[in-house]
């Protein structure tokens, strides 16, 4: 389901996902979006009253969290548990993609290669983390919700391994990963002037990374792709790597799915 807010974008509700044969992901529990740096009072009363999110995820490195912090809830926890950040993780992500340059500590990427280094033994370390507190708010029936930048590659990401776990299909965690173009793409003049700055005024360049950095099936499996050669598989990351055993599965299922009605 999609969150309409003001301030934010891209949101929306991982239940009615399908999760095995007849479950489905509880609705109101999991969410997943764009940093909450300009809700509106009417957006926080949706997020934090209507649907009442108590957890709020931050995996956006330290600089972009300190230019942009989200909005501050009384009751809600803000959690900042970045994949890249230098002080925090000991890792940044710093490789521009051709054509580009360097913006402050800010790039923008070659979506293939983000993505196949998102499987590194730190950041992985970090989606641990994540998972965990994903687990122990949704085993309490607090809603969560997860957010990077735009909610697209990170968010996108926590998004795969929290379906994955709780046993929904590669076609499913792909559909709610390509519904982020439908903001992407009605937001597309903002990502234009963005990339533009980075292609330092080539306006060819820019389209060429703003169309690039769509949600894209590539993407999902170019990290699959790195996990498996890094760790042997999806399975042997998320239980060797992120620390999910059978206990830890069965209890994420219990809480987060039930029979589809």
């Amino acid at each position: 389901m999609v969150v309409e807010l003001e301030g934010a974008s891209n949101v929306r509700d991982l239940g009615g996902i399908a999760v095995g044969t007849g479950r489905e992901v509880v609705p109101g529990l999991i969410f997943r979006g764009s940093a909450l740096a300009s809700i509106t009072p009417a957006d926080q009363d949706v997020l934090f009253r209507t649907l009442g999110i108590k957890c709020v995820i931050d995996l956006r490195c330290g600089w972009e969290r300190a230019a942009k912090p989200d909005v501050a809830v009384s009751g809600v926890d803000n959690l900042h548990i970045p994949f890249f950040d230098l002080e925090k993780v000991g890792i940044e992500y710093t490789e521009p993609a051709e054509g580009t340059k360097v913006v402050g500590r800010d790039v923008a990427c070659d979506p293939d290669r983000f993505y196949r280094a998102m499987a590194n033994p730190l950041t992985a370390r970090q989606m641990g983390r994540a998972l965990g507190e994903v687990r122990l708010r949704a085993t309490q029936g607090q809603p969560v919700y997860l957010h990077c930048s735009g909610g697209k590659d990170r968010a996108g990401i926590m998004s795969l391994l929290v379906l994955h776990v709780l046993g929904a299909g590669r076609e499913a965690v792909l559909a709610d990963y390509l519904l982020t173009n439908v903001s992407r793409d009605a937001n597309y003049q903002q990502a234009f002037e963005r990339f533009l700055r980075f292609a330092e005024g080539d306006e060819q360049r820019a389209h060429e990374l703003t169309h690039a950095h769509r949600a894209r099936r590539e993407n999902l499996e170019a990290f699959a792709e790195s996990v498996t050669e890094r760790y042997g598989g999806m399975e042997a990351f998320v239980r060797d790597v992120l620390g999910v055993d059978d206990v830890c599965r069965e209890e994420l299922r219990r809480a987060c799915t039930r029979p589809v009605r």
